[in-house]
């Protein structure tokens, strides 16, 4: 199945494109696509699926469709 993977700064080393649609094999989770992407830190990262938060301790849980928009971004931190 194809999803579009969206990165939004990422400090290096990030992946090499901030968008693009990789292919993974049906029944895929988000942690593969992130694991597939190449993110040296993934739960360091926020993601979206389809616009929805998916938290970095359900993504091993969190099945992908084809047609999927997976968005990643650095987690925003301060005070």
């Amino acid at each position: 199945m194809k999803i579009t993977v969206k990165t939004v700064a990422i400090r290096p080393p990030a992946p090499p494109n901030a968008e693009r649609v990789i292919d993974l094999p049906d029944g895929a989770m988000v942690a593969d696509a992130l694991a597939k992407i190449g993110l040296e830190r993934p739960d360091g990262h926020a993601t979206l699926l389809n616009d929805e938060t998916v938290p970095a301790g359900i993504r091993a849980e969190t099945p992908l469709k084809a047609g999927d928009i997976l968005t990643v971004f650095t987690a925003i931190k301060g005070g």
